[in-house]
């Protein structure tokens, strides 16, 4: 990604834009609907309990039947939901469960507003969505974010502690998980869990700080697919690059090169308007999912991998 990323730091010209529509939607995002917090929330302890993740996860016996016998599994445990008895995982005798609230906690020692929080995977997953303590400045007056982080591990061992940047734009609310394009800046990042205070503060500040640093990137980022022009040829020519070969990929594309007229998207005629508009479609435009689906879309699966490839074809000449 060397070249995209000399192309995104490159200095941008100044672009006008065709945003017709200055009004906030009205629209909920998944996360928001899944677990949404009142004003206020300050702890994780807090946040899980509202978000109903501060069910306990203890470990059993595992055994297993043989000849009519029930066989203990020697240096096996097996770890259970405890208020429904479901099991999530078979662990090795040493393994240390750890409950949602303290696998999030670090996030307490910097004074964090915790807006979301709910299970994901029948309560296998569990995330709680962190406001960020600032603004993105640059794109206050043209086209407002707001930054969020989620945090997220598992009870099934499926995923370990983890931050993910989460840009909502204001304007239509989509989610962009879009990379930085470059390693130098994170996107997502992996988090230790410690008992010890002072552990727990280096890594909230060690989060902020990434958080700062990609939103810095974003706001370059913006800005450059802001001076791209993309009419409708070079517009179909990116996303027939980006989408799978399948019987209705015509009519998607056909459709989010329409999208990019709507109001809530604007920016018509540049990578910016293009890539909010296959956000778009995928936040919205498509039938089908929960909010749950669209959720995990967006933090890792189609949603995500389509507007990060649309940006590689726009920019990576």
């Amino acid at each position: 990604m060397r070249g995209l990323d000399m192309m995104i730091t490159a200095e941008p010209t100044t672009v006008p834009t065709n945003l017709t529509d200055t009004q906030f939607t009205q629209r909920e995002v998944p996360w928001m609907k899944m677990g949404k917090l009142v004003d206020g929330v300050k702890t994780a302890s807090e946040a899980a309990k509202l978000g109903k993740l501060d069910f306990k996860i203890v470990l059993t016996e595992a055994h297993y039947d043989f000849e009519d016998k029930k066989i203990t599994m020697p240096k096996r445990k097996a770890v259970i939901r405890e208020d429904t008895g479901e099991f999530f995982d078979l662990v090795s005798d040493t393994y240390q469960p750890l409950q949602y609230a303290e696998a999030f906690d670090f996030m307490d020692a910097v004074d964090s507003v915790y807006v979301a929080a709910g299970a994901l995977r029948g309560g296998r997953q569990g995330f709680l969505v962190v406001k960020a303590p600032f603004e993105l400045d640059k794109l206050s007056k043209t086209d407002p974010h707001d930054l969020y982080a989620v945090l997220r591990t598992s009870h099934d061992r499926s995923r370990g502690i983890e931050v993910a940047v989460m840009p909502l734009r204001g304007l239509c609310m989509n989610q962009l998980t879009l990379s930085s394009f470059t390693k130098d800046v994170p996107h997502r990042w992996s988090i230790k869990h410690s008992y010890n205070m002072h552990a727990k503060l280096n890594e909230a500040k060690d989060s902020l700080t990434k958080l700062a640093a990609y939103a810095e990137r974003f706001e370059l980022l913006v800005t450059r697919l802001l001076d791209e022009n993309v009419g409708d040829v070079r517009a179909e020519k990116v996303l027939t690059a980006v989408l799978p070969n399948r019987p209705k990929t015509a009519e998607v594309i056909e459709k989010i090169i329409t999208l990019q007229d709507a109001k809530q998207v604007g920016f018509t005629g540049t990578g910016w308007g293009l890539v909010n508009a296959v956000s778009e479609y995928f936040d919205w435009s498509r039938t089908g999912g929960t909010p749950e689906s669209r959720f995990l879309g967006a933090l890792e699966g189609q949603t995500t991998k389509a507007i990060n490839k649309t940006v590689v074809q726009l920019l990576h000449k």
